[in-house]
């Protein structure tokens, strides 16, 4: 069942990209950093691979994914920055999250948002939900859109050129990297619920003392 899903993902993105090019990859890439339906392990491989052959050219083939990479991200920082903060603000309890949460994620962002972005948008799995709290965080704009950007093109580069290099192999690369994606967004997930769970413990304990 899982094969033949991503089986007809890797076509519907073929036939996509095939039909509309450098504007195929920016639309792709666009709804990739919102919704991350369609991971760009699928989508930039392919560009590669297409490059190799002659259809597209690398460097506009990278430059089409990063553009849409970047409008993305900025999509969902901006869904983070408006929609996030409000909904956790009136029902975040329900999940342990509070005022107490943001002001946290206000001042890791300040401190290590250029960072974090960074390296987020320039790995698999992180990139994929950082956009987020990102946006949440209140993390800078301008140095959102810098650092998310400059992730992006590393991250794209590093597909691209090898579904350039596969050529055919490029979807067995794809495949691989679609599991990394999924089991470091598990594990970034389930470290960040544990470390809210600690901090809240922590918090207690000191007011406890200080009682």
């Amino acid at each position: 069942m899982a094969s033949s899903i991503v089986v007809a993902v890797i076509e519907w993105i073929t036939a996509f990209v095939s039909a509309l090019g450098y504007l195929g990859i920016f639309l792709l890439m666009v709804v990739e950093g919102v919704l991350t339906p369609i991971p760009s392990e699928f989508i930039m491989p392919f560009a590669g691979y297409l490059a190799a052959l002659g259809q597209m050219s690398l460097p506009l083939a990278i430059f089409a994914g990063t553009a849409g990479a970047a409008l993305g991200n900025l999509i969902a920082y901006e869904i983070g920055y408006h929609a996030g903060r409000p909904l956790i603000s009136r029902h975040g309890r329900i999940f342990g999250l509070g005022d107490q949460e943001l002001r946290w994620a206000e001042e890791w962002f300040a401190k290590y948002g250029d960072v974090g972005v960074l390296l987020g948008h320039a790995a698999p799995g992180i990139r994929s939900f950082i956009s987020y709290p990102a946006g949440i965080g209140r993390m800078r704009l301008r140095n959102f859109i810098i650092f998310s950007t400059i992730g992006a093109l590393t991250w794209n580069t590093v597909l691209v050129v090898a579904g350039y290099y596969l050529l055919e192999q490029w979807t067995a690369f794809a495949e691989a990297t679609d599991n990394i994606d999924l089991y470091v967004a598990l594990v970034a997930l389930a470290a960040m619920l544990v470390y809210i769970y600690w901090r809240k413990v922590r918090v207690k304990a000191t007011k406890a003392r200080a009682n």
